[in-house]
């Protein structure tokens, strides 16, 4: 498990009562959750759960119904809360939203670019960094995930398990408040996990605050300062991972881990 002292027991994400309907199918189902800065939280759960939606929802990919989320201070969403504070607007909640990592299953990385110029994208076009600037970053990102030598790759050029670590680089560049990864790993083949998992345990050893959707209890087990399970749209159960793991409280979480450990 990672170190939490030292943790800052300041919320920097706060969900309530997230409510999110996909047509006449409720996906979340009032889902609160709230996350320290600096902690390190994985969603486990089956497929269907809302566990990748309630990720899309935190950055605003997704439009909840009613619910409030609010990251670093900083109201993102308001329906059937507070709604005393001022109102954002789309420009302003987009240009926050910018600030938190987001990192897919699928890589979403742009063909036409190398490596180093995905990295480098955010930070040019979004923050109007200089590129002489942006370069000198986005050489450091690509180092600190071990891919410096791979700057001028396309995509197509490198593994799976090398463009994800590209695309940590690049949500990196953005110097983010929190990152979420969704998935991160589903998508390799099997020997290439471990090298995406090794730079998301030194993130955490770093202090990043992250919320991370995933299939691999091992990486939960050992990284996570907390596990949450998620069943059918709701929080069934959450707590330290060695609670989870060896003495889960609920039948449902008993019966899930049953299955796949």
């Amino acid at each position: 498990m990672s170190n939490s002292n030292g943790k800052n027991n300041r919320k920097i994400i706060i969900a309530k009562n997230i409510v999110k309907y996909f047509g006449h199918n409720l996906v979340l189902d009032k889902v609160s959750l709230e996350v320290n800065r600096g902690e390190v939280v994985v969603i486990i759960g089956p497929s269907g759960s809302g566990k990748s939606t309630f990720l899309r929802c935190l950055n605003h990919l997704e439009r909840i119904n009613s619910g409030y989320i609010e990251i670093d201070g900083f109201v993102i969403e308001d329906k059937g809360f507070h709604e005393k504070h001022k109102k954002h607007s789309s420009k302003e909640i987009a240009r926050f939203c910018s600030q938190i990592g987001m990192v897919f299953q699928r890589f979403n990385l742009f063909p036409h670019m190398t490596a180093l110029e995905n990295v480098i994208v955010g930070p040019v076009v979004v923050n109007k960094m200089k590129k002489e600037e942006a370069v000198e970053l986005g050489m450091e990102l690509l180092e600190k995930v071990g891919l410096k030598d791979k700057a001028n790759s396309y995509p197509a050029q490198l593994s799976g398990g090398q463009q994800q670590r590209v695309a940590i680089a690049r949500a990196l560049a953005m110097k983010p408040k929190v990152m979420l990864f969704d998935e991160p790993t589903s998508a390799l083949d099997p020997e290439l996990v471990g090298e995406v998992l090794n730079v998301m345990k030194e993130l955490a050893e770093e202090g990043m605050t992250m919320l991370v959707v995933t299939h691999e209890m091992g990486f939960a087990r050992e990284v996570a300062d907390r596990v949450v399970f998620m069943d059918k749209g709701k929080i069934v159960e959450e707590g330290l991972p060695e609670e989870i793991f060896t003495n889960p409280k609920q039948e449902r979480t008993r019966q899930f881990l049953q299955k796949i450990l």
